[in-house]
């Protein structure tokens, strides 16, 4: 072990949570920005396959080493249920990325915590205290200033909007499904049946608008499927600490 590695496991678990965390919202930027900039050429379900591909392709080392026990899991349908739900969050997130501003959508994506207080109190038995109830508070008295409900400001809640705050509940969902799973689940088998399951539900979505990539924009799609995986990776890591 390195260094800097023992150096980071003898960090309190919340900090090692938190520097994940900071990593994934890292990698979360770099993705939502390939979004915004492949969008006009790419359907929201077209950009979720491929990223779903990518993602796959990554984890297929993992996969054909390990084979069965990469899959090793006694809750299979949790597994079902928050990959569809993560597959469809990504679509809506996709085409919200798309359509709206990206910091406007970005702000809106972030409604995924209001959700995960109740969530976490209800599904995964965590105690909320007065600070994370402010904060959720707070959170939703900024999501009303960016929709500015009958202000007649430029921003509109209209689809796009709809979708991420969608998006955001499916999300909220997925993230407490992981909590739950990563009690007796490895990092490494929650991120290969995401990414099996997901490739499989994208593909619907996908053949609606299919088109082939350029060698430039295939590029791409690989790196924004690849920072989505390491999102979704040091989420899961982060989750767990």
């Amino acid at each position: 072990m390195t260094r800097a590695a023992r150096a980071f496991a003898g960090l309190s678990p919340n900090v090692r949570g938190a520097l994940w965390m900071t990593a994934s919202a890292l990698a979360f930027t770099v993705m939502t920005t390939l979004i915004k900039f492949l969008g006009e050429g790419y359907s929201a379900g077209l950009q979720t396959f491929y990223r779903q591909a990518a993602g796959f392709l990554i984890l297929l080392p993992i996969i054909l080493r390990h084979r069965s026990a990469a899959f090793a899991t006694s809750r299979p349908g949790l597994l079902v249920f928050r990959a569809g739900a993560g597959t469809l969050g990504t679509m809506l997130s996709f085409y919200a990325f798309q359509n709206m501003p990206l910091a406007d959508a970005n702000a809106l994506s972030f409604t995924r915590s209001l959700w995960l207080v109740p969530l976490a109190a209800f599904v995964v038995g965590e105690r909320i205290g007065s600070l994370r109830i402010f904060a959720a508070l707070a959170g939703f008295a900024g999501v009303l200033i960016m929709i500015r409900p009958g202000a007649g400001g430029e921003f509109a809640l209209g689809l796009p909007a709809l979708a991420m705050l969608a998006s955001s509940f499916l999300f909220a969902l997925t993230v407490t499904g992981m909590k739950v799973l990563t009690r007796d689940h490895a990092p490494t088998v929650l991120l290969v049946w995401a990414a099996a399951l997901g490739l499989v539900f994208s593909v619907p979505g996908a053949l609606i608008s299919w088109a082939w990539p350029t060698p430039t924009d295939l590029a791409l799609l690989s790196l924004m499927g690849v920072m989505g995986t390491a999102t979704q990776a040091f989420y899961i890591r982060g989750m767990a600490a």
